[in-house]
């Protein structure tokens, strides 16, 4: 909700048309206890291969989500079935009543996300909590690709700035 909801919100129509080429979601209302390995497999089973950036951002202080995850697609047009299995439905997992909403993110594209976080203290954190990155193309396409760190990589803080949550 709120204000600016209108520049993020997602018409799976104007994508079909190719009047929106965006590229990067914010799927929001995620259960608190998925874990990004949880997530992967849910995309996964229809949509493997089709984006080339996730990440759930993890709260540190009590290891939960945050409630939304970022995906990035390779191409727009996977979008549209990606808005069928997801929007609008309810996670299958630890009976939640949360319902799934999809929007385009303030950052857009792999190129922009993987600049945004590599120098993140994220990058100091286990694995299993920092973005992931897959192939674009070639063979490969849809495998992990190595996330690369930033030279200027800063050290968490107990006061967590508001740039680190997104």
């Amino acid at each position: 909700g709120g204000k600016g909801a209108g520049m993020f919100f997602l018409d799976p129509e104007r994508v079909r048309g190719g009047g929106d080429v965006r590229t990067t979601l914010m799927i929001r209302n995620i259960p608190n206890k998925y874990s990004q390995k949880m997530l992967l497999s849910t995309v996964d089973e229809k949509h493997k291969g089709t984006y080339d950036f996730l990440y759930l951002p993890i709260d540190f202080k009590n290891k939960c989500n945050v409630g939304y995850a970022f995906i990035n697609f390779i191409c727009p047009i996977s979008i549209c079935d990606f808005y069928q299995s997801f929007n609008h439905r309810k996670w299958d997992k630890f009976n939640s009543d949360k319902v799934c909403e999809l929007s385009y993110a303030r950052i857009q594209g792999k190129q922009a996300l993987i600049t945004h976080f590599q120098n993140s203290s994220l990058m100091t954190e286990d694995k299993k909590c920092r973005p992931l990155i897959f192939f674009s193309e070639g063979p490969n396409q849809g495998t992990y690709e190595p996330f690369p760190v930033g030279p200027n990589v800063r050290r968490r803080t107990d006061a967590r700035r508001d740039d680190e949550r997104e």
